[in-house]
């Protein structure tokens, strides 16, 4: 194993469910059992009972606040911080969806003094956790719109992971988030993506010379003990089981 890093991930969304959250939980969980100390900034209002999260920070009193959590914690040497900035309960989104505890909105309905309120509070928050961690090694912005522009304001070097809903439904239908978009891209250092006509379309929107080389594949791979192959004594119950279900 190489030398410990601290890796900021933004990511902005939930840490649980389907998409981009598992696959924000998912590197964050990788990263720790390598040995490396991770800070997830996200919008789950309930990340301290995931049994992976060590500590979680929030801004609940007007500063960043960092806590111990009581489970049981990250596995392997590393450690996670889950952080969830203090966005004012608007939270942008994709597709239009309910949210608990926030007054979901999709980006074309936010006026232009929303979506930069929104941008300049993750990026203080950014700010703090850098502050508070002593530095980072390493950053990845999650999604097209906002986190590489976020990431690009707050000054840090950083990855883009472009994940479809952004690209799809905010980005290429309302051409008001390019710039946004072309902010984040002219920063990030590498951008991944997890196939080809992903990037493909992100190429064609954004049309930025040189983008198209400093983009890399990288799929979201498979958890090889959750996806772990049955024991053949077993197979057969499980199939009746899961045919019961439906």
């Amino acid at each position: 194993m190489g030398a410990r890093m601290r890796v900021l991930l933004f990511h902005g969304y939930l840490l649980r469910g389907t998409g981009s959250n598992v696959y924000n939980a998912s590197v964050a969980q990788a990263l720790a059992r390598l040995g490396h100390d991770v800070h997830l900034l996200c919008q789950d209002l309930e990340a301290g009972a995931l049994p992976w999260v060590d500590a979680t920070g929030d801004w609940s009193s007007g500063s960043l606040h960092v806590k111990r959590t009581a489970g049981a914690g990250s596995a392997g040497a590393g450690s996670i911080t889950a952080y969830t900035p203090d966005i004012g309960g608007l939270l942008p989104t994709y597709v239009a969806d309910e949210y608990e505890g926030f007054r979901a909105r999709t980006f074309p309905e936010l006026s232009d003094e929303e979506v930069e309120g929104y941008i300049e509070a993750n990026v203080a928050a950014v700010g703090d956790v850098v502050a508070h961690a002593g530095g980072v090694d390493a950053a990845l912005a999650n999604h097209l719109v906002m986190g590489p522009a976020i990431l690009a304001r707050a000054g840090l070097d950083f990855a883009a992971k472009i994940h479809g809903s952004a690209l799809s439904y905010t980005v290429m239908p309302h051409p008001r988030f390019q710039p946004y978009a072309r902010e984040g891209m002219q920063a990030a250092g590498a951008v991944l993506v997890g196939s080809r006509h992903t990037g493909a379309s992100l190429w064609e929107t954004l049309r930025m010379p040189g983008l198209e080389e400093r983009t890399r594949l990288g799929p979201p791979g498979v958890d090889i003990e959750a996806f772990a192959p049955l024991e053949e004594g077993a197979r057969r119950a499980e199939l009746e089981d899961l045919a019961g279900s439906i």
